[in-house]
């Protein structure tokens, strides 16, 4: 039996976070993981672009550990802006 919820966000539709610390970059990663673009905001200067920087690594690192494909982190990765 399969189950589809209603709830979900269309992956078309574009994530913003606000704060990119420990909770906004998981955010941001959970949701680049499930096909959404994803906008980083943070007001410290250079906090979202090393955020991005942490995530894509994050990535890199599932794919070599097999629990993504390279592809998949590749994707995930350049959803993050």
């Amino acid at each position: 039996m399969s189950v589809t919820n209603p709830q979900a966000l269309p992956t078309s539709a574009v994530i913003a976070v606000v704060g990119t610390g420990a909770m906004g970059a998981g955010i941001a990663q959970v949701a680049a993981t499930a096909g959404h673009v994803v906008k980083l905001l943070d007001n410290r200067p250079g906090a979202a672009a090393k955020a991005i920087e942490g995530i894509r690594a994050q990535f890199g690192k599932l794919a070599d550990k097999g629990k993504m494909s390279a592809d998949a982190a590749q994707a995930a990765g350049a959803r993050l802006i």
